[in-house]
Parts: C-alpha cells; structure tokens; sequence
C-alpha cells in the first residue's frame, strides 16, 4: 500500500514526538539533583513565572514585560513553555520535556521543511533523512537537556531562511511582508541576546540568496537595488521593535564592552574552532567537504546556493561571535545548524547515487541507525573507544561521585545557619558552586547564600560576601575558568586553607566531606572581624592582576565595615553594605543597631532616610562616641538627611549606634562615607 504525503508526514511526526519524550525522559530519570547556573537558572524562572502566572496573571505578565524590556536574558522563553508547567507542575522532568516538545521538535521539523523545499529530491527516504538527522544531532541535545532554552531561537532562524526563499524579493516591493521578515529575524534577539551575530550574518546573507535561488537571466542590478531596499525595511522594523520593546537592554548593549568584561571566556580563535568542532561532531566532516565541493565546483541548484549560504553564516558568524568570547555550549546551536544543513546534501547526493529503494531503504535504515547510536554514545554512555574523538562531546546526565557527601554537606550546613546568618562558597565549578549547594538543600539555603563573585572583571570584588559567618572552601580550589581570571575565588579560598591573612579569622568546623573527583570540601566558621591589616594585605593581592581596583576598595567604607565590630538591634535591626559602599542600616525594637570601627579618610557621613510613605514615623538617632567618652548626635527626621563631621574621630576607634526616635515605622536608612 502506498501512502500518501499526508499520511507519511503525520507517521514521521509520531515517531519524532514519541523519540524526544523518551529521550528527555531517560536523560533526567539518570540525573542527581546538583543543577546549577545556566542548567538550573532557567528552571527557576520557569517555576517562578508559573507559579505566579497561576496566582497573579496580571502580575505574571507585567513582569514578563518588564523583564523583556531590561534584562540581558528574559522570561519570554519559560513564558512560553508554562503551560507544561500549568498541566504539569514544576519537576525538572516536565521543565526539560517543555522545552524538547515545544522548542527542539519545532526546529527539527523546520529543518526538514526547509531542506525539502530547497531540494530538487522529496521522496520519502529523504525526507526521513532530513528529519532523523535534526532529531538526533548530540549539538540541539545537550543544552536543550541541561535545561538551556537557546534553541529557541532557531525556530525563527530557520523559519526566516523558509520565508524569505518563498517568493522572489526583487519583484514588486512588499512592505508587509518586509515587516514580517523584519520580525521575525529580531525574535531570536528578542528570546537570547546572543543571536545578535547570527542575525547581523542572516541579514547579509539572505539578501544574496534570495538573488541568486531566483536568478534566471544574468544579473540585474535592478533586482538587486529591490532586494535591498526589501531588507533595508526589514532592518529598520528588527531596529524599532527592539527599540520598543527592548530600550534598556539595546543601552546596556552599546554601553558595555563585553570582550573585556567576557576576557576570562575567551579563549584562542584555535581553541574556540576545536571546541565547536568537537562539540558538533568530527563524523560529518566528511560529509561537509562533499557537499562543498560538489555545491561550488557542480552545476548551481537551489540546494546548492543554501550549501553556500550555510557555509558563509557559519563561518562569518564564528568570526564575529569569537572576537567577544569563546563559545559555550548553547552557543554552538546556530553553528551545528549551518554545518547540518551541508552536510545533509552530502547524504543526498549518495541517497541519489542508488538505483533501487531496497538499496535507498537499506541506505536510510543505516543511516537512522548510526544517528541513534551517536546520540546514545555522546548522551548516556561513559565509556571510550576509538570512535570517541570522532564523535561529538560527551554530554552525561547531571551525576558525581560521593552523592551522599554532598547532601551531607548540605545538610549540615543547614543545621548551622540561623537567623540572619550568611554562607559564602569559595568554589564555581562542576564539583561545588553554591547554587549546586542551594539545588542540593531544595533552596533552603537562598536566604543564607552571599552571593560571591566569580568572575573578576565581569563581577569585580563582593565585599559583603567577605562578611559571612560561614564559609565552604574546595580543596582543590575549584574554579570554572582560568585561575586568573577567577582571583576573587582563589585568592580567599587559599588563605582560608592556609590560615594566613584573613583566614586567620576562621575556624575549620569537622573533617571534610570528600566529593566528586577527588575534591574535599571544608567548612569554615568566622570567629571575629578581619583586622584592618590583614584587610588591607587582602586587596592589595588583587592589584598586581587589576591596579584600576586601588582606591575603590581600600578607601571609603568598606575596609572599615568589614573590621567592624556589629550588634544588630533586636527584631527590624539591619546593617548591611552593597557593592557601591553604600551602607543600610535600620535600628532595633527595643536597642540599638550598633557598629564599632575605624574610619580612614572619612570627613563625613551622609545620612539619609529611605524615602517612605509612612504615617507616624518619626526618623531615627545616630549617635557616635569614641574611646574618650566625646560624643556626636543627630537626628535624621523621616525623608530627610543629616551630615555629620567626623574628621576629629579619624583613625581613632569610635562606635557608631542607630536607635529609634520614639517608634520604628520605617527608619531605614542609608550611610555614604565623604572624603
């Protein structure tokens, strides 16, 4: 029996849907529960968004605008997938499933689209090809399984091929239909701001493929004046919906100089190529080279203008991409793409080699087959073999060695931490971070965490995070990146293990929990404030590598916040400093909040009430005495400011203390040290 288009497609799309469910399903079934960063940040933002679209719809999308106008990476691609969320709750399993179903399935469908109607062959061994191979690609896999939302943005990217080849562009100037290019090509910004290179690559590159799949007589440079000024209309609505939609984020974008503050992810140009290579996959290299030469050096078919065109985005993208940073897993998504859709013309070109369908049959049943067992190879199996280098990264479910340690670890820690007690992690690797720890503890821990810095120039140095009473220190010291460029790890981790410097501060608690790979992890107690010299020595370390941080860090408030002395005051009491030096304070119900310390260079303190609304509040007393008994008082009246001169109390030890004025209705306030 012989079956029609319709039937075939509808078989092929069972059998995909059935294939990603068993997939995503088998993959997060083998994992530990130890997500953390990119694999565990979108998960987070799924349940928030779906809880609260649950609750509060209203709110849930005033902030899914909110976010889509300011943040480098927003909602809108968890937004979308929260009907999984809504149907099936909040399990890791329903989240991975959510972005396989509605994001992977969609792009391997697309792909299939797209090669069958660039293609002069659409039988139905070819359009198995071209839907087994997306299906199964290890490069649209493993971000999708360790929760990344990025492939996403290639339903767009792919979708933006598929429309702009369907007519001929040079004909008569069809602005809707620019307009919907336009848009359509700013949505994979619109989802992740990274596919800015590939969307500057498609705008070159589509105009030309247009010209020449329609090319019939010479060229006409009257066709291509039209294609231009079609894709110029498209540019210019990609430019005003971003605008509109995404103002802060394009500000942020042409404010910000990513390759410095990216430097410590960026490799060599060498390194990143190896890297993307390997992470596609060295098996279709072959396959690749064919579909060149053949594209270049045979006569010009559609097909073989989309070989050329896929070729120049990889390669012009890569460019462009790697002059900010080397690029990370996610990140290989539209590069794997562009090397799939050669490398599928390969297949073609032997597919239409064999004469009969019992050899084609035989051919796509083998070529089926070797996809599955690289996807299973790269995907679930540890072991190595010759095969190995050639095939794509391994890319296991989520596991590591002493599993009981780690809930061990997480567990006692827990048992430690009271009130307003803070827990800083001096460890951002696979092995320990402390978003792994907080995954580990169910995001018990949330509220404790400081959140260290990880990354220098990106993060620059947490004061605060210095101020935990506990701390967990890798032995090893584990960081993700080059040590170098990590220093706000390394640099506390290793004077904590040596009980030099600051770590002369702390106290090991118990004997280590041995983890992963090798790994001990250390917790350790803060038993008194840091001395104002082993502070000073502490910075100073950081000015060898970034002399630019002299005078940011060792002036103003922070040295003396951190050697400080504090007793917060009973109930509301608060003090607290931010990465600006800015200091927060709010005094007790019944005492006050207090601080004793050292000021250097310090003339003055600025003293301002948090602006409220509050009926009745009466602002708050500060009071500042040293040693000799001498004494300096204020009253900051509510929404009002005070200064006080404290150049007489400079370099003398002095207690500062933030009480109540009659009742504590809204008597935060916040305290700039003036040179």
């Amino acid at each position: 029996m012989k079956l029609n288009n319709k039937t075939i497609n509808t078989i092929l799309f069972l059998i995909s849907l059935f294939f990603i469910v068993f997939i995503a399903s088998y993959y997060v079934g083998r994992e530990h529960n130890i997500y953390y960063w990119d694999s565990n940040g979108y998960w987070r933002f799924w349940q928030q968004f779906g809880a609260n679209l649950l609750a509060d719809p209203a709110g849930a999308i005033s902030r899914l605008v909110s976010s889509i106008k300011n943040d480098d990476y927003n909602l809108l691609p968890v937004a979308i997938t929260s009907v999984f969320y809504i149907a099936g709750g909040e399990t890791r399993l329903v989240y991975v499933l959510s972005l396989s179903i509605m994001y992977l399935l969609p792009v391997a469908l697309l792909f299939s689209l797209l090669l069958n109607k660039l293609s002069e062959e659409n039988s139905a061994y070819w359009k198995v090809i071209t839907l087994v191979l997306p299906a199964t690609l290890v490069a649209f896999w493993a971000p999708t399984l360790r929760g990344y939302p990025d492939i996403c943005g290639l339903i767009f990217v792919i979708y933006a091929v598929v429309y702009s080849s369907k007519t001929d562009l040079s004909g008569k100037l069809d602005i809707r239909k620019a307009i919907v290019l336009g848009a359509i090509l700013w949505a994979p910004f619109l989802l992740r701001r990274w596919y800015a290179y590939t969307i500057v690559s498609l705008y070159i590159s589509l105009p030309i493929l247009n010209y020449y799949l329609y090319k019939v007589n010479g060229h006409s440079f009257n066709r291509i004046f039209k294609i231009a000024v079609f894709f110029f209309i498209s540019g210019v609505s990609s430019a005003i919906l971003s605008v509109l939609l995404q103002w802060n984020l394009l500000k942020r974008v042409v404010t910000t100089d990513y390759s410095f503050i990216y430097s410590a992810y960026k490799s060599s140009v060498e390194a990143s190529f190896y890297n993307v290579l390997h992470d596609i996959g060295l098996y279709l290299l072959p396959l690749f080279l064919l579909s060149i030469c053949l594209s270049i050096f045979g006569r010009k078919r559609k097909q073989d203008y989309l070989v050329i065109f896929s070729a120049f985005n990889l390669a012009f993208s890569f460019f462009i991409f790697t002059r900010t940073q080397s690029p990370g897993l996610h990140h290989c998504l539209p590069f794997a793409l562009w090397v799939l859709i050669v490398s599928a013309f390969g297949l073609q070109f032997i597919l239409l080699k064999l004469s009969k369908n019992a050899y084609k049959l035989t051919f796509v049943a083998l070529i089926s087959a070797t996809c599955l067992i690289i996807n299973q190879q790269s995907l679930f199996n540890k072991g190595e073999n010759w095969a190995t280098n050639y095939l794509p990264t391994k890319y296991l479910p989520m596991r590591v060695d002493n599993y009981n340690n780690y809930l061990l670890l997480s567990s006692d820690i827990q048992s430690m931490l009271h009130g307003n007690d803070k827990l800083t992690v001096l460890s951002s690797s696979s092995v320990l971070n402390d978003n792994m720890l907080n995954t580990l503890s169910n995001l018990r821990l949330s509220k404790f965490i400081a959140g260290m810095s990880q990354v220098d120039l990106r993060d620059e140095l947490n004061v605060p995070s210095l101020m935990s009473k506990y701390f967990i220190v890798a032995d090893p010291i584990q960081t993700h990146l080059i040590a170098s460029g990590q220093q706000v790890i390394t640099i506390p981790a290793e004077e904590l293990l040596r009980n030099e410097g600051i770590g002369k501060a702390f106290r090991k608690v118990g004997e280590g929990y041995p983890l992963d790979q090798g790994v001990t992890a250390y917790i350790y107690e803060r038993t008194r404030p840091f001395t104002h010299d082993e502070m000073m020595s502490f910075i100073s370390k950081y000015y060898v590598s970034y002399p630019q941080w002299k005078g940011v860090y060792d002036t103003g408030l922070f040295i003396p916040f951190v050697t400080g002395s504090i007793s917060l005051g009973d109930v509301w009491g608060k003090l607290s400093i931010e990465d600006d030096g800015t200091i927060y304070a709010h005094p007790g119900e019944t005492r006050p909040t207090t601080i004793s310390w050292t000021l250097n260079g310090v003339k003055a303190l600025a003293i301002s009430s948090v602006t409220n609304t509050c009926e009745g509040a009466d602002g708050v007393d500060v009071t500042i005495t040293d040693q000799s008994g001498h004494e300096i008082s204020t009253h900051v009246e509510n929404n009002h400011s005070a200064t006080i001169d404290i150049v007489k109390f400079n370099n003398t030890p002095i207690s500062m203390s933030i009480g109540k004025h009659g009742n504590p209705s809204c008597d935060s306030i916040k305290i700039v040290g003036q040179k």
